[in-house]
């Protein structure tokens, strides 16, 4: 079954999504909302998934993930599907208006399908990152010891339609960073966006690479529409006026950013 473009499925209350991998889940929309950012389905997180499930394949056994702006929760879905325990994150009324719900209502049937745990917390990226919630399961299945699990260190990070605010782009940059330098090794970021403005886009990866240190490297166009226009995939789009401007794009910290971080927050501490 191909699942519809984004734009045309705005006005659905639910909408039955099959992932990349052939699962059917049941994803709940909210356009009557005052501003629908955040609360239906977006074009970035439909193809970021099936890219990832090319890409990426069946996790192993106990890899986690972090999506940021997870919204409906499209993209913290499908890693799951894949065998990731997921962290799908947004702000707090994104959380508890959409994403909290679609976890809850797919989560089991995910992990019948032999795919990983799923839980949805509030994180936001104006917040110091001393008080994310990694410590807390926030009452979601808090009985379930499994529940508190999902923390960093992270083997992948993944953020979709999240690049289209200039206002974001530095906390949304500031998150990823210090998300990266919570693992050993800093993990693959895949980030999808709609290029709507290309400067804005252009001033996104200039102030990733100069100001926070990341290699930023766009997924060949070719190769995704390869994907996208699969008849035997679940997007199937034939037409590119479909998903026109959705560019995805591979970051991942340089390590000597991640060592100059990390000495400069234990001189920090030292100073304390």
């Amino acid at each position: 079954m191909h699942n519809a473009p984004a734009h045309t499925t705005k006005h659905c209350q639910e909408l039955a999504y099959t992932l990349p991998n052939g699962t059917e889940v049941t994803i709940a929309q909210d356009d009557a909302a005052s501003s629908s950012t955040g609360r239906t389905v977006w074009l970035g997180a439909q193809v970021l998934s099936v890219y990832l499930q090319h890409t990426l394949g069946t996790a192993r056994r106990g890899w986690r993930a972090i999506d940021l702006g997870s919204g409906t929760g499209v993209v913290a879905l499908t890693l799951a599907s894949l065998g990731y325990d997921t962290l799908a994150t947004d702000v707090d009324f994104i959380v508890n208006g959409v994403l909290r719900g679609n976890v809850e209502a797919n989560r089991q049937k995910l992990r019948a399908g032999g795919g990983g745990w799923l839980e949805a917390r509030t994180l936001d990226w104006f917040d110091d990152p001393s008080s994310w919630p990694f410590k807390d399961a926030g009452g979601d299945e808090g009985q379930n010891m499994k529940a508190m699990s999902i923390q960093p260190p992270f083997n992948l990070i993944t953020t979709a339609d999240t690049v289209y605010d200039p206002s974001l782009s530095t906390p949304l940059l500031s998150t990823l960073r210090s998300l990266s330098l919570l693992s050993p090794s800093p993990p693959p970021v895949y980030l999808a966006l709609e290029a709507r403005d290309p400067a804005l886009a252009a001033a996104f990866f200039r102030s990733a690479a100069n100001d926070f240190g990341f290699k930023a490297a766009r997924i060949e166009h070719a190769k995704v529409k390869k994907l996208v226009e699969d008849k035997e995939g679940t997007l199937g789009w034939e037409n590119e006026e479909d998903w026109e401007g959705v560019e995805l794009w591979k970051l991942k910290l340089s390590r000597a950013a991640a060592g100059q971080q990390r000495r400069r927050r234990r001189g920090e501490q030292e100073e304390d």
